[in-house]
């Protein structure tokens, strides 16, 4: 797996496009790289959506793409644009963040059951700790709000940071806080309403928004803090 360059759109469910599946841009300037970076959510359908990376040496561009930061949906039951439904894992990251394995590990293993359980990969929010740390939330409706920590060097994942799996019961991985792949669970999961989180730190505090309600037109969604 080389995740720089790496065809995003291949990922998508087969007969998703790029056009119109661009969601949810998050932009910061990474003080290592020197660089402007954009987070940008590219949906499929099934979860078969992701988080990609683009930077440049303005906030108004031109942009360079990167390649993806993290996947969803790789659970080997649907197609997708440049991939057979099989094996589909190992288009992703998942071996260069969890090990090698003969076999997708049975907690992703779980069908049309995805979103019960996992996060779809959309609405990336980036920031930096009080220590310089930079993280990245991300995750809507479906299997919750999660978080890993990025390479500030690279603006992609952090591989060298290990997540322990942390569930109530073995095996039950609706109880999951704490996932090999996902990171930490932070809110939501179970088609729980939330979606959108941003995380600011203010004086001593880090602050969570979310968004809740419906997808309409009609005045449903509504944000809260934490």
């Amino acid at each position: 797996y080389s995740n720089v360059y790496a065809d995003a759109h291949k990922w998508q469910y087969t007969g998703s496009t790029v056009k119109g599946n661009q969601w949810a841009p998050d932009i910061i300037y990474n003080t290592t790289m020197k660089k402007w970076c954009l987070y940008m959510s590219l949906n499929g359908d099934n979860w078969c959506s992701s988080i990609v990376l683009f930077t440049s040496d303005r906030p108004d561009g031109g942009w360079q793409y990167v390649g993806p930061v993290v996947y969803s949906g790789f659970q080997g039951k649907y197609e997708h644009v440049g991939y057979a439904a099989a094996d589909d894992y190992k288009h992703t990251d998942l071996e260069k963040a969890i090990g090698k394995v003969d076999k997708l590990p049975a907690r992703y293993d779980v069908g049309n059951k995805w979103g019960d359980y996992w996060p779809n990969c959309i609405d990336p929010c980036v920031f930096y700790d009080a220590e310089g740390k930079l993280w990245m939330s991300y995750g809507s409706w479906s299997g919750g709000i999660f978080i890993f920590e990025l390479d500030e060097a690279t603006g992609l994942r952090d591989y060298s940071v290990e997540y322990p799996s942390e569930c109530s019961t073995a095996n039950d991985y609706l109880t999951c806080t704490s996932d090999p792949y996902f990171g930490r669970k932070i809110a939501g999961g179970c088609y729980v309403s939330g979606e959108a989180s941003y995380i600011q730190r203010i004086g001593k505090y880090y602050y969570l928004f979310m968004s809740y309600g419906g997808l309409s037109a009609v005045g449903e969604y509504f944000a809260v803090g934490y």
